[in-house]
């Protein structure tokens, strides 16, 4: 996927998303139930959101066990979950590394999941039992980024952090369904919804073929209200990085663990 331009508002009578609601900068709310599952961020290639920046934040996030300020967020916040640098394994090759960490705000229940890859020079080899005959080695490419465990949580909201280098979030909502998997995809709104996980649109690929490379994603984020607070260990097969085949690649998905509402 290119890059999109963002578009001023003077483009928006042409786009096809238009009737989307415009939103603010800043964390957005999915919706749980109704449609649109998906909120229009950046929009894709052929259908760029009009508005910059949204769902999109700006700031620090705090490391280490001192509180301090969270991108997009009130209060203080600390770090209180760290899981940096798992192994993305694709068909036994090692393509990338997985950040996934936890803040919490002022020892509430308020917490903000937030989850980034990072690809490295390696291509995978796609196995012939689920790709058929392309088998060739290439570069993994990142679609979408899920994570699951939040059935039962009715209201949240998400956004992305953005640093140099890195890939943004074109849409994101409540479905277990990526890139070319619903009708309507890419630019439609409205896949199967499946409100336990949530996925980010995005595009990551260490050298991709549109000519666009960008091999760090940013900083996805999802704010919730947890009760019972958030897993102590990561938990196997939170997170899935999902190939989409916008090119023409084998749809696969790798699972990582991550961490999950308790």
């Amino acid at each position: 996927m290119r890059h999109a331009p963002l578009y001023s508002a003077v483009a928006a009578a042409a786009l096809s998303l238009a009737a989307a609601p415009s939103h603010a900068v800043g964390f957005e709310t999915v919706t749980s139930t109704g449609t649109p599952v998906l909120t229009l961020c950046a929009g894709t290639e052929s259908n760029p959101n009009p508005t910059n920046n949204v769902c999109r934040v700006f700031g620090n996030l705090p490391q280490g066990r001192f509180a301090g300020t969270l991108a997009g967020r009130q209060g203080l916040w600390r770090l209180v979950r760290s899981n940096l640098g798992q192994n993305i394994v694709a068909n036994g090759t090692v393509i990338g590394r997985l950040d996934d960490q936890v803040w919490q705000r002022n020892n509430t229940n308020e917490y903000v999941f937030g989850m980034r890859v990072t690809l490295v020079n390696a291509q995978w080899t796609p196995p012939a039992s689920v790709c058929g005959s392309a088998t060739e080695p290439d570069y993994f490419e990142i679609n979408d980024m899920f994570r699951s465990g939040f059935g039962a949580v009715q209201n949240l909201s998400v956004a992305y952090r953005q640093g140099n280098a890195e890939e943004g979030a074109w849409l994101a909502g409540r479905t277990a369904q990526g890139l070319n998997q619903y009708a309507g995809s890419p630019d439609g709104l409205n896949p199967l919804r499946n409100n336990s996980l949530v996925d980010f649109r995005t595009d990551v690929n260490f050298e991709d073929p549109d000519g666009t490379s960008v091999f760090n994603s940013s900083f996805m984020l999802v704010t919730a209200t947890l009760p019972n607070g958030v897993t102590t260990n990561p938990v196997a097969n939170a997170v899935r990085l999902y190939q989409g085949g916008e090119e023409g690649q084998c749809q696969f998905s790798v699972n990582l663990s991550g961490f999950q509402p308790n």
